[in-house]
């Protein structure tokens, strides 16, 4: 494994996007089974799924991706791929950067795709804002450059859960398939702050802090759903 990949699975930043994903996709993926991750961008998934093959997707072709994973270039809003070609589809930290229009496009094109489950998680709501709100006045007031994963995320209101769900449930209506949702949450606020702190004192304090975190993520506090930066929806389609 590259020192770039091992990066990717064990620094916190990208850990705390995917691993709690991939265990929640795991009683729904086998040998055979092929996972959609719908903005995948350089590894995503593929770095923590360890059965069945994962074909990524995203609006820019990464200069990184995964041996073993095969990608094609498109847009979650507009897949190109025949209905129910995937046994799970996944979209991690991507409707953020939607705005609601094509938040409603990307959820139709999931439902299309998926015959046995779908996830979608993303910094949720109020919370997830003020935090990234302050983020951004620190960088500013500091002197710091903005990322442009910042940038975006502050154009758009921020996804809620509420209404993902609606949408999830109005699309599979529209297509008469039966589902059943659960919620479930990742990334504690206060590792969130801490993080962000972090890249606010030094590249290098960030960088260590990044990968200790990631190591001990295991044992840090679990996100609950009223102090959780990022949400996470699973669908399951019954009887299929």
């Amino acid at each position: 494994m590259s020192l770039r990949r091992s990066f990717n699975k064990w620094a916190y930043g990208t850990r705390c996007r995917n691993a709690d994903v991939a265990r929640i996709l795991r009683p729904f993926i086998s040998g055979d089974s092929i996972l959609l991750d719908a903005g995948c961008g350089g590894y995503g998934l593929s770095t923590f799924v360890s059965e069945g093959s994962v074909v990524g997707l995203d609006i820019f072709c990464p200069e990184k991706r995964s041996e073993g994973s095969s990608f094609v270039l498109g847009s979650i809003a507009a897949l190109p791929f025949a209905g129910r070609t995937f046994s799970v589809a996944a979209s991690v930290d991507v409707f953020e950067h939607l705005p609601s229009p094509l938040r409603r496009d990307a959820i139709q094109q999931l439902v299309e795709v998926a015959k046995k489950a779908i996830v979608i998680t993303f910094p949720s709501g109020k919370r997830a804002r003020q935090i990234d709100e302050e983020f951004f006045k620190s960088l500013e007031n500091t002197g710091q450059p903005v990322p442009d994963w910042l940038s975006e995320h502050l154009e758009n209101q921020y996804p809620e859960v509420e209404d993902i769900l609606g949408e999830i449930e109005r699309e599979a209506s529209l297509r008469g398939r039966r589902i059943s949702t659960s919620v479930h949450y990742s990334e504690a606020l206060a590792m969130s702050k801490l993080v962000r702190w972090a890249a606010l004192r030094s590249r290098y304090l960030y960088f260590v802090g990044n990968v200790v975190a990631g190591f001990l993520l295991p044992i840090l506090p679990k996100a609950k759903a009223d102090m959780s930066y990022r949400s996470i929806i699973l669908v399951e389609f019954e009887n299929e």
